[in-house]
């Protein structure tokens, strides 16, 4: 009995050490199953992490590490540069198109906006400043010809304005005097032209070129005449842009629509300044000048005359020019004679 008794007693041992033995193994398998599922979703995370962190060490690499303002700054630069040329080459210019209507709103546009007549002039020439882009795109004379109108059109569009809100504004006493010189200007303008650059056939092609660029000129001068006036009106203060102390047409009209007498100084091709003083009924004197710094300009005329004049030109800025003879040959001129030239152009 004692025998069969332990017998028993082993084999219920044995059979419990194998039992707990089994349940260790699956608890451990279990668990161990458990851990992998757990750390399954991880996996995608950490790939995300070094690939971002891949991202970041290249994005790190890309920024500057030295002078990144300087750097910065010639990028900014170069962009511009870039935009601006290729700004430039995207302008395509229709040199048939008629702008007229455009100048016309420019210039609308232009009296509208402006706080005084004396900036409205000074918006003009930002009108003028963008046809000139325009005009830059010329190649051809014809093409020249053509948008060197545009800057005396502006000028002429902007005198028509002014004189429409000056005829409005002044007494009928202003408005006589003032028109009576306006219409005397326009008629003396053909002729003006001809005294300054010549006929046609003297220049060829690039004619119409001088001929705007004269008629340009003398019209923006003419509008800021009128600007003063309408300034005057209406009680506004008025500064005429500085007038040159040696290059200028001025005329004796007489009161008229025709020029009696004019003197003309100017830099002539070679450099030198040059004058030419046409007197009425007594011929025209070409010559040079030099400038003695005190308002006056000392003239001879050309040695190839063979009347030799001397003389002092004075300009006195918009209020016109004078010549006086300090020597000429007898029974054409007389030392001491004088003549005004009181009209501006």
């Amino acid at each position: 009995m004692k025998k069969g008794a332990t017998i028993f007693l082993v084999t219920c041992l044995i059979f419990s050490l194998v039992a707990c033995s089994s349940g260790w193994n699956i608890e451990q398998s279990s668990q161990a199953q458990k851990e992998t599922q757990t750390q399954e979703p991880t996996l995608p995370e950490s790939n995300e992490t070094e690939k971002g962190t891949s991202a970041k060490e290249e994005q790190t690499e890309e920024v500057p590490s030295e002078n990144p303002a300087t750097e910065n700054s010639s990028a900014k630069a170069e962009q511009e540069a870039n935009n601006e040329t290729e700004s430039n080459d995207d302008l395509e210019v229709d040199f048939t198109y008629d702008y007229s209507e455009d100048i016309r709103a420019d210039i609308d546009y232009v009296v509208s906006s402006s706080t005084s007549l004396e900036k409205e002039l000074e918006n003009v020439e930002t009108v003028i400043q963008k046809f000139n882009l325009l005009a830059e795109e010329a190649q051809s004379q014809g093409e020249m010809n053509v948008s060197s109108k545009w800057l005396f059109v502006i000028w002429d569009t902007e005198l028509n304005n002014l004189w429409s809100r000056f005829s409005n504004s002044a007494d009928q006493q202003t408005k006589e005097n003032i028109l009576a010189d306006q219409r005397n200007w326009n008629d003396m303008k053909k002729e003006a032209v001809l005294e300054n650059i010549g006929f046609s056939e003297e220049n060829g092609s690039m004619y119409p070129v001088l001929e705007n660029s004269f008629l340009e000129e003398i019209t923006r001068n003419r509008a800021y005449v009128l600007a003063n006036e309408l300034a005057k009106i209406k009680g506004e203060s008025f500064i005429m842009p500085e007038k040159s102390a040696k290059y200028g047409y001025f005329v004796d009209n007489q009161g008229t629509g025709s020029i009696y007498s004019s003197l003309i100084t100017r830099q002539g091709v070679s450099g030198d300044d040059e004058a030419v003083i046409s007197i009425y009924r007594l011929g025209q004197i070409k010559g040079v000048f030099v400038d003695n710094g005190n308002g006056e300009l000392s003239f001879t005329s050309n040695d190839a005359d063979t009347r030799i004049v001397k003389g002092i030109i004075k300009i006195n800025g918009w209020n016109g020019a004078s010549f006086t003879v300090t020597e000429a040959p007898e029974g054409f001129l007389s030392v001491g004679e004088e003549f005004d030239f009181p009209f501006v152009f």
